[in-house]
């Protein structure tokens, strides 16, 4: 048995060796935890309440983004440490608002709420009207336009993108706000019912990627992030020519890191994944592993069995 162990280890260690690309795994060492100039947090890669580049290195840029759509508003209600839409605002903050449903009032200093008036950065101009858009956080939802507002959200009446905008009249791309819930799967069905989402139209994701996510989830396989989940729906809305991630998940397969480094939305999520792939002990199991999250997610339906009161028997033998 001991025999087998090592011979899984060495497999795995070989695995994440062929994961990760070495250059990444050069820049990595050139990143450094540091404190924000803005509020004073210690982050790597970038702050997470006020949502900006931290500790980057000489020669390495980060990106900006850009969605085929005029915004996108994301709902959150999750750590921001963990979310990864806050990824979203970092790399497109001339197109994403948060609106901050997590934050307690009380935190004024490290919350996403806590810069509310929008500075030059955060204010776009709306493709279809040319006005001022507000890219501040709000701390409310706000009221939508149903005839060009969509909810990225699969639930049994989504559709995907091109057959809503087939169907349903919805304008060009750029005249459309998207919304994304960010928050807990449970915690998120209850937004999604929210009086001023309800009457909005789903729309779902085409071809979901494999997801690399680090983060446990109870909801089984076919799950992505956030962040994931706008790379992938922006290359449905305006798919690239010749794109080679794109043909691998076609045929199935789970792009490399290489392939996704190509893509500046995934700037922070691919080098958040290599580095918690680096700081595992050689041929131990990550967070990301399908095992792992197999394994953990027995680990909470046992607790959550346990907890379960026990049935007392009825008639003579309660007695």
């Amino acid at each position: 048995r001991i025999l087998k162990t090592s011979h899984l280890a060495m497999e795995a260690a070989v695995r994440r060796e062929a994961e990760v690309p070495a250059a990444l795994v050069e820049e990595l060492s050139q990143w450094r935890r540091e404190v924000c100039s803005s509020c004073g947090a210690s982050a790597m890669f970038y702050c997470p309440y006020c949502c900006l580049p931290v500790g980057v290195p000489a020669g390495v840029t980060v990106p900006r983004a850009r969605l085929p759509f005029a915004r996108c508003d994301i709902i959150f209600d999750d750590a921001p440490k963990k979310a990864t839409s806050i990824h979203a605002k970092v790399l497109a903050p001339e197109q994403v608002r948060l609106i901050d449903l997590f934050t307690a009032e009380g935190n004024s200093n490290r919350t996403l709420s806590r810069r509310g008036a929008a500075s030059k950065a955060e204010t776009d101009k709306d493709a279809s009207t040319g006005d001022s858009l507000d890219l501040s956080v709000l701390r409310e939802i706000p009221e939508y336009d149903p005839h060009i507002t969509l909810v990225l959200f699969p639930d049994d009446s989504s559709a995907t993108f091109e057959e809503v905008a087939s169907q349903n009249g919805f304008g060009p791309p750029e005249c459309i706000t998207l919304v994304v819930i960010d928050s807990p799967w449970k915690r998120a069905q209850v937004l999604r019912k929210h009086p001023r989402l309800a009457n909005l139209q789903s729309i779902r994701l085409g071809h979901p990627p494999s997801s690399r996510f680090w983060r446990y989830h109870s909801e089984g396989t076919g799950c992505v992030s956030t962040v994931e989940a706008l790379a992938a729906l922006a290359k449905e809305v305006r798919p690239s020519q010749g794109d080679a991630n794109e043909s691998k998940e076609c045929e199935g397969d789970t792009p490399g890191l290489d392939l996704l480094m190509d893509d500046p939305f995934l700037f922070f999520f691919v080098r958040q994944f290599a580095y918690i792939s680096e700081r595992c002990l050689s041929g131990a199991e990550r967070p990301m592993d399908a095992t792992a999250k197999q394994r953990r997610m027995e680990q909470v339906r046992q607790k959550d069995r346990s907890k379960r009161p026990k049935l007392r028997p009825y008639g003579p033998e309660a007695a």
